[in-house]
């Protein structure tokens, strides 16, 4: 096997076994209470890309009426070693000023975010629930808040459903106050998790890729 071709093959294996991955998070049941899955509601504005006065969404429309979504439960950590996690502003449908918050710090916020907005965070603290949850405000007084690490996430009529999109990725549906509606668009943000590139496995591959350019421009010159 020449220079070149053991390069190539080199930078082939490391690009292939950076694609192999277990789960990093998903849901668990919460215990007050754990409800089962339910069908979007048909007045979620969200799901049904038609949109509100009000309503503000990127696209694409990622789950529809035909959808079911998890009530009760929460996102964890199913993984002991460090991930990445990037969290991305959906929109909303809401009279409401609602927040996004990560470890206690607001994230995202409906009145100041732009659309498609994104944060991302190495996350190493291990087995467990996620923390981060959602806070409204309504015309400067609180209208209530609830956090993923909480045994229903829900607070009267305040509460959070969980769509998951793929393994790994899931959308979180906030409704403000399902007493007047029940739609969970009030805010929505997108959760994806994702492998950490290893020092030694880029510098490899860096390494793989140089001696392959070097032997191209080689071959060039001859």
């Amino acid at each position: 096997m020449n220079k070149l071709t053991q390069g190539i093959a080199l930078a082939a294996a490391i690009g292939v076994s950076g694609l192999a991955q277990a789960a990093y998070i998903d849901t668990v049941a919460n215990t007050a209470p754990a409800e089962a899955p339910v069908g979007v509601p048909g007045n979620n504005d969200y799901a049904n890309g038609t949109g509100i006065p009000g309503g503000l969404f990127t696209g694409p429309q990622y789950y529809d009426t035909t959808d079911t979504v998890l009530l009760s439960h929460s996102l964890a950590s199913v993984s002991e070693d460090p991930f990445k996690l990037t969290f991305t502003y959906l929109g909303k449908e809401a009279g409401y000023t609602g927040s996004f918050l990560y470890e206690g710090s607001e994230v995202f916020n409906t009145a100041t975010s732009p659309l498609g907005d994104t944060f991302s965070v190495i996350y190493s603290g291990g087995l467990g629930k996620l923390d981060f949850g959602f806070s409204s405000d309504a015309w400067g007084s609180f209208a209530g808040s609830v956090s993923n690490q909480g045994t229903g996430n829900l607070a009267g009529g305040y509460n959070f459903s969980i769509f998951e999109v793929g393994e790994d990725w899931f959308i979180l549906s906030l409704d403000d106050n399902n007493q007047v509606d029940d739609n969970h668009d009030d805010m929505l943000v997108m959760v994806k998790a994702s492998k950490v590139p290893e020092p030694g496995t880029l510098a490899l591959l860096g390494l793989g890729l140089a001696g392959i350019a070097v032997r191209m421009k080689g071959r060039k010159k001859a």
